[in-house]
């Protein structure tokens, strides 16, 4: 398992656009539970009621980087500068060769004290819907390293720092559109159930309960 620290006070949790479209469906699985489903069929309303909770989840923010990359610094200097909660994650375990990936945060941030190695390089390669930022920390601004020169330089010792500006405006653009981007999944994993053979008509009727967002 990665070594995760995660902070236990309330996060704050997402409000998607479309808050009505959304209700409905939830009261349109709520209800396909009340009246009883067979096994198999539990299972698929299991998926759908999953699929709705990521909607208005609590923001996840990760903060991603090797054993002394400033990571739990930078993590730290987030929360006093905006309150934000991200979850620290040791990325030398999570790109370890064939760890299955897990479920995709928010945004995501990696820290770089030096020159990113393979495995990091991979990583940072992946595709990924979510907003990705890398920084390079303990290297100077004015005069970096050569692979540091396309990464923002930050110094999260102290959260008054200018340089972490450019971390916060990142946070502040990610999460502007998150609640959109979080409907986008819904509907884009409704149109995956929407096949099952569980529960494919009741996905199909929570597409078209998303309006515009969904099947017409």
């Amino acid at each position: 398992m990665p070594i995760v620290t995660q902070d236990a006070a309330t996060r704050t949790r997402v409000r998607p656009p479309g808050a009505d479209p959304v209700s409905r469906v939830r009261r349109m699985v709520g209800s396909a539970r009340e009246h009883g489903v067979g096994h198999a069929a539990g299972d698929g309303l299991r998926e759908l009621e999953r699929a709705l909770d990521r909607v208005d989840a609590p923001v996840d923010i990760r903060v991603r980087g090797g054993l002394g990359s400033g990571r739990r610094t930078l993590a730290a200097a987030l929360r006093t500068r905006r309150g934000w909660r991200p979850t620290v994650e040791d990325l030398d375990v999570l790109a370890a060769p064939g760890r299955p990936v897990g479920p995709a945060p928010d945004a995501e941030i990696i820290c770089l004290r030096t020159a990113p190695c393979r495995h990091e390089e991979a990583w940072m390669r992946r595709p990924r819907a979510h907003s990705l930022l890398v920084v390079a920390t303990g290297v100077d601004g004015a005069d970096p390293p050569r692979w540091a020169r396309e990464f923002p330089a930050v110094d999260a010792r102290q959260p008054s720092d200018t340089s972490l500006d450019a971390v916060v405006a990142f946070l502040d653009r990610a999460l502007e559109s998150l609640a959109a981007v979080r409907l986008a999944r819904l509907e884009s994993e409704l149109e995956t159930l929407a096949v099952d053979d569980r529960v494919g008509d009741l996905a199909e009727a929570a597409l078209c309960a998303l309006g515009p967002k969904g099947r017409t």
